[in-house]
């Protein structure tokens, strides 16, 4: 189903009873939703598929629950991974949760904002964890020249390169852990600003215009600044140390970032192009007004979940020697064994 199908059937006219509407800037309330479901095939399609969608996402991560728990991985990375992989659940089931309750997608979009921010630390986490460690870092490659002009801030050429050591790494640690409290706060904040402006009415959207453009500036600035450190570490340590490439450092951490980058992409895409009949409002429109986008957005979102989900199963549950080396697991022979049965039948 293409963007333009599923558009023209919102906007078609329909036989049936006619629906009462919300013509207004709110968004529908749930029974509102129920209705549409009740009486639209369309609805039924899109409802019903996103949290199909939702649901699929949620059932993949309980197996690879259990496929962490049942093979002998690092306890400590174990659950690093565990974390990172709940993302996409965590961000599918708020998506499809703003589908059926249009009015508390401020809530949902602060939930998924908060976890997303947590998911991209242990990403840092994973990776220095891989790498030996902030001791074993400095221990292998202390004083290697470091390049600050990293992406995406590349465009300063001006920018020294610096020695690595234990206080470049703890700036970078911090650069990463910032993310998780500015991006949820400000989310936080977004999501109050919203619903007081829509409890006064048209008359204070001016007012806190200017409140809502700050809110997603300082955001955008943390994430670029979360970004910028990951990839410090990523491009200039990995490619010094040889034993960093059997991690799979790069897909682990650009399928986390890709969530980042298809949520502002999205965001821009929808705001620039005109959904057709993105204006209407009547009993024969479905989704209409502003609720359109909204609605579009979300499916997307679940869509998206699911797939990089499963691109992230694929790249996570594939252990590697050391993923499964911890000598508080090994307890005798026969676990050994088995460790090094899973590596060599996961790398055929």
């Amino acid at each position: 189903m293409t963007l333009h199908t599923l558009t023209g059937g919102l906007t078609r006219n329909h036989s049936g009873p006619e629906m009462p509407h919300n013509c207004t800037a709110r968004p529908p309330h749930f029974a509102d939703r129920l209705e549409q479901v009740s009486t639209d095939v369309t609805a039924v399609v899109v409802m019903f598929g996103g949290t199909l969608a939702s649901l699929i996402t949620v059932l993949v991560y309980l197996e690879e629950c259990l496929y962490f728990c049942r093979n002998p991985f690092s306890a400590r990375r174990r659950s690093k991974m565990l974390k990172i992989l709940a993302v996409y659940p965590v961000i599918s089931t708020t998506s499809a949760s703003s589908l059926w309750f249009p009015q508390a997608s401020d809530v949902a979009d602060f939930a998924a904002s908060w976890y997303l921010s947590l998911a991209i630390y242990q990403v840092f986490t994973l990776m220095v964890d891989y790498l030996g460690g902030k001791r074993g870092i400095v221990e292998n490659i202390g004083g290697l020249k470091i390049r600050m002009n990293t992406p995406p801030i590349c465009c300063c050429v001006c920018l020294p390169p610096k020695p690595l050591n234990m206080v470049l790494l703890r700036r970078l640690h911090l650069g990463v852990l910032q993310l998780t409290v500015v991006y949820p706060v400000t989310s936080y904040i977004f999501a109050l600003i919203n619903t007081d402006r829509s409890a006064q009415g048209s008359k204070q959207l001016q007012d806190t215009a200017s409140a809502g453009m700050i809110l997603r500036v300082v955001p955008l600035v943390s994430m670029l600044m979360a970004v910028y450190s990951i990839l410090c570490l990523c491009r200039n340590v990995t490619a010094n140390m040889p034993q960093a490439a059997a991690f799979r450092l790069r897909p682990k951490l650009a399928v986390v970032m890709l969530i980042m980058g298809l949520s502002r992409l999205q965001f821009l895409v929808l705001s620039l192009v005109r959904i057709p009949g993105g204006k209407g409002c009547g009993p024969g429109t479905l989704f209409n007004g502003p609720d359109r986008k909204k609605v579009i957005a979300a499916v997307l979102t679940v869509l998206e979940m699911l797939l990089l989900g499963l691109l992230a199963r694929r790249l996570f549950t594939q252990p590697v020697e050391d993923d499964l080396e911890d000598p508080c697991d090994v307890a005798d022979q026969h676990f050994h064994e088995k460790r090094v049965m899973i590596v060599r039948t996961t790398s055929l």
